[in-house]
């Protein structure tokens, strides 16, 4: 009996172990498969596996014709990995230039880039081989085909491929597209296998034509560095089609070198006194509300007008003077007069009419929309400032739709810089009969009075001259640094093209709008209506 006991206790104990083990052993299955299974997964892959994301190719952003004024470039860099070998290195000597030999690069003992920027036909030569010892990975680089032309409206991305400036900027969101994924397997072959397609970035075209881009900012350029100015701008529009074909600015930089020294856009967010290029708008309000009359006659004399205590000035005493007399001879005192009949209300819906003081319908960053004095108790003084475009601020782009009404038979269009088949989108301003009269003035500017520089052969145009003080930091206005522009109309039979061009601070010895803005209105416009009548 007691032989069978110690048998019987000897063989529980045996049983238990094995019930103990196999729950540990059971309860470590459950454990590894429940509890700790992703991790463990996940840990596997990754001493298996490398994933890394698969770069979207950025949208381009286009002209007219679909040139490329901001495109990405697919550049290549080759590897060398551990096993690659003197056999391996031979066969890349046949299509590659090294300045290392094998012996240096087996000494790193790691993956290791051994030529940057493959081009396109070596990178083909290379990937035929089918080398297991490299690796060739690929990124992206934008490019710029126009440089500096149209740099200050396009921007640029940075190496992350972000839009930093400009149109890259704003858009960035439709240029970018959406990143892949891939993995590499850690063996011989490291072939990548794709779990997510990348979706490429949208393309933008815009309503620029590069060749009238050029046209404009080649002529601004010039003229810039030609009178020692500080900068300017330059603006084409297409009255018909309400579409811009050109936005230059100088000084510009060029994107696609690393060391850019950026620049703003002062066609589109510099706001600035516009001068005596404004009275054209304010007079032909007046003649739109019947305040004034197309055969009034202004008396000038004696050259001068005493307003509020200040004194508004002519060059000369003009004497009588027509509407269209004030706007060709650019009369300070028949402009005031005027101003005074048309009224502070007049005037202001006039311009807020004609587009002024209100953001225009484009997209791009930090747009100027410029501002009007309309304080209570203003002084007559400071009403016919405002008709002799003082008090009051606008961008060029502004000016120049403003000055598309009288193209447009007295229509405003929301000119566009995106190429699509949205319509334009227009509204009456002025009736087609004071845009007729004014367009008439206009001619006269030209063709007898302070835009007689604005001539082209074999073309009619009109336009106005302007030349605006800058105002001083000590308060008050500078008499030495002006602002002279020039907004103009060609040809006038087709009345195709709106043209405005402002120089900011021309040197002393010419620095009116006749004398700088004019001619430079002149060069472009001869420029880009030779290229449109090809």
């Amino acid at each position: 009996m007691k032989n069978n006991f110690g048998h019987s206790w000897r063989a529980y104990l045996i049983y238990f172990f094995l019930a103990i083990s196999l729950f540990i052993l059971v309860f470590r299955m459950v454990n590894l498969k429940y509890v700790e299974g992703d991790f463990l997964t996940s840990k596997g892959k990754s001493m298996l596996e490398i994933s890394r994301s698969i770069p979207a190719i950025r949208g381009s952003i286009l002209d007219r014709n679909n040139f490329p004024l901001a495109v990405s470039i697919n550049q290549y860099d080759l590897y060398a990995l551990k096993q690659f070998s003197e056999e391996d290195f031979e066969k890349l000597k046949d299509f590659l230039f090294f300045t290392k030999d094998f012996s240096d690069i087996k000494k790193l003992n790691k993956k290791t880039l051994i030529f940057s920027n493959l081009n396109f036909s070596q990178y083909e030569n290379i990937k035929s081989l089918k080398i297991s010892g490299i690796e060739i990975e690929s990124f992206q680089k934008r490019y710029y085909p126009l440089g500096e032309q149209v740099s200050t409206l396009v921007g640029f991305a940075g190496k992350d491929g972000f839009g930093l400036e400009g149109l890259e900027n704003i858009l960035d969101s439709e240029l970018s597209g959406v990143s892949g994924r891939e993995i590499i397997y850690r063996n011989a072959s490291r072939r990548p296998r794709i779990t997510q397609e990348a979706i490429q970035g949208l393309d933008i075209r815009l309503t620029i034509d590069s060749r009238i881009q050029f046209y404009a900012y080649k002529h601004l350029l010039s003229f810039v560095e030609a009178n020692n100015a500080k900068g300017g701008s330059a603006i084409v529009l297409d009255n018909i089609s309400g579409e811009i074909l050109a936005i230059a600015s100088y000084p510009s930089y060029n994107p696609n070198n690393p060391k850019r020294k950026i620049t703003r856009n002062r066609a589109l967010v510099d706001a600035f006194e516009p001068g005596s290029i404004i009275k054209p708008l304010a007079l032909a309000k007046g003649l739109d509300m019947g305040i004034i009359s197309k055969n009034q006659v202004v008396d000038t004399s004696p050259g001068f007008i005493n307003l509020s205590g200040k004194k508004v000035s002519d060059p000369k005493n003009y004497n009588n003077l027509t509407i269209n007399e004030i706007i060709a001879k650019s009369s300070q005192v028949g402009a005031s007069k005027l101003a005074l009949q048309v009224g502070i209300d007049g005037l202001i819906s006039g311009y807020k009419g004609f587009g002024l003081s209100k953001p225009p319908n484009i997209f791009f960053p930090n747009v100027a929309y410029g501002v009007i004095n309309s304080r209570e108790n203003i002084s007559d003084h400071e009403v016919a400032s405002i008709g002799f475009g003082y008090s009051m601020t606008a961008s060029s782009l502004q000016l120049a739709q403003a000055y598309s009404v009288f193209a447009n038979e007295g229509y405003l269009k929301d000119f566009k810089i995106f190429f699509d088949d949205v319509e334009v989108f227009k509204q009456r301003v002025i009736g087609e009969e004071a845009a007729a009269d004014i367009l008439e003035s206009l001619k006269l500017v030209v063709s007898d009075g302070t835009g007689s520089l604005a001539r082209i052969p074999n073309y009619d145009v009109a336009g106005k001259t302007g030349t605006s003080h800058k105002t001083s930091s000590k308060g008050g206005y500078d008499q030495s640094k002006y602002i002279a522009s020039f907004a103009g109309i060609a040809p006038l039979t087709s009345k195709r093209l709106t043209i405005f061009v402002s120089i900011d601070e021309p040197g002393l010895n010419n620095y009116s709008g006749g004398a700088v803005a004019a001619p430079l209105f002149a060069a472009i416009s001869k420029d880009v209506l030779s290229y449109l009548d090809e």
